[in-house]
């Protein structure tokens, strides 16, 4: 396991000595090369990527990390109606330490392609939502908010499951989706000195989650409607018990049934989006006045390009909580503090919260170098996060990337919580 941090390494100095033009150079070994060409016809694509990160995701303190990761997506065709999708990826986050090699099949499925519907079996990412980067229905697949890589998309892995798109006309989608392979997202979670203990819902047919969604692009205004009857994909914290170090808890993914919208439309220059979702758990009654309630969520922004490439998003999100119960007036401590954890996580401190993002962006030299800041304010507690990124392609193939991750404000704030894991963060890039 010690030199396996230097594979990426290796793909990278074999992939650099093959085609700058796409063709693949001659090996020594014809069976070797035809299989490459035939992985090549199958649609193989990937990346090698070595990371610098300043600090770890968790909440452990720890520093410095270079990591090399190895990803690779396979689209084979089966017959005209039938084809599949296969992409994972290794990644040795902390080369430095000789710490585990992990490995993850972030989607692995087969589309079954017929007159008016799409059949999707296996393990696979399904994004809902129309506004930027905060999604109130994206509810089905989870996020791994721990990975030490840069970018937004890399926090997404699949889930196995059977979607269904019905193709109603040339406007309007019908989409089921339905599995009972719950997965939640990874967050890193403070423990304040308790014992955490994770509980999962049972993998039964009989609690399956299931999405539903009409969708119509087409025309003027691009529009869904959605429903969900699931589980939160992030965890709520239950006294569970004491023990002679501390307090048990339990983390549980809440069941919850979730009802949707989406829109969006340009009017010349001007991008316009609006988001919604009206979330219910269905135990809430019973788990006060520790689990959270009832809640809206409404994120609504408007973008507009200027020049040619400079363009700048503006979203205001908002969430109204029904039947609000404030956490700090508990009584017992051990009640409040699991009240106050899962209302910093679920945006549950006051009956109304507030904030603001803000995405500006500009492309240059032929869209060779590209900035980005991304910014997320929260009003009501006087939190922020701000994500400056610079991306720099030396080729079609190679890439750098230089940014960071900053975080302000008080512990009890949902990014003050996680203030102590903001740096900077590096990347080179070779794509395949």
């Amino acid at each position: 396991m010690h030199g396996l941090w230097c594979l990426p390494l290796l793909l990278l100095g074999q992939a650099t000595a093959w085609a700058e033009e796409g063709t693949v150079a001659p090996a020594a070994d014809p069976a070797e090369r035809s299989a490459w060409r035939y992985l090549r016809d199958q649609g193989l694509t990937g990346s090698v990527r070595l990371d610098y990160y300043r600090s770890s995701k968790s909440f452990d303190n720890a520093t410095d990390f270079l990591g090399a990761t190895t990803q690779a997506k396979l689209l084979p065709t089966v017959t005209h109606w039938l084809d599949a999708k296969i992409e994972g990826r290794v990644t040795h986050p902390d080369v430095a330490n000789h710490g585990d090699t992990q490995s993850t099949l972030l989607e692995g499925y087969v589309t079954a392609h017929f007159e008016h519907a799409d059949l999707r079996i296996g393990k696979q990412i399904v994004a809902w939502g129309r506004a930027d980067g905060i999604n109130p229905t994206d509810n089905l697949t989870p996020h791994d908010y721990q990975v030490l890589l840069p970018f937004e998309e890399d926090q997404r892995f699949g889930t196995t499951a059977v979607k269904l798109d019905a193709y109603l006309s040339t406007h309007y989608t019908f989409t089921l989706f339905t599995t009972p392979y719950f997965l939640p997202s990874k967050l890193p979670f403070p423990s304040g000195g308790a014992t955490l203990v994770e509980t999962r819902p049972d993998r039964h047919w009989s609690d399956s989650e299931v999405g539903l969604k009409l969708n119509r692009v087409g025309g003027t205004l691009d529009w869904s409607v959605s429903y969900y009857h699931g589980y939160n994909l992030l965890p709520e914290v239950h006294p569970w018990g004491l023990t002679p170090t501390g307090p048990l808890l339990a983390l549980r993914y809440t069941p919850i049934d979730m009802l949707g919208a989406d829109l969006a439309q340009n009017f010349g220059r001007y991008g316009v989006r609006a988001e919604a979702a009206y979330f219910r758990p269905r135990d809430y009654l019973a788990s006060k006045p520790v689990g959270i309630s009832p809640y809206l969520y409404l994120v609504a922004g408007v973008d507009r390009t200027f020049l040619d490439n400079f363009n700048v998003n503006l979203q205001l999100v908002s969430r109204w909580v029904q039947d609000y119960m404030d956490p700090e007036a508990i009584v017992d401590p051990i009640l409040r503090g699991s009240a106050v954890q899962n209302a910093i996580t679920f945006g549950q401190q006051d009956r109304a919260n507030y904030g603001m993002t803000t995405r500006l962006s500009n492309k240059w030299y032929n869209d060779t170098l590209t900035a980005e800041v991304l910014a997320f304010v929260n009003f009501n507690h006087s939190s922020s996060y701000i994500r400056p990124l610079i991306t720099y392609a030396f080729t079609d193939y190679v890439r750098a990337t230089i940014g960071a991750e900053l975080y302000r404000g008080a512990d009890d704030t949902f990014f003050g919580r996680v203030r102590r894991n903001q740096g900077a963060f590096v990347e080179v890039r070779y794509s395949f």
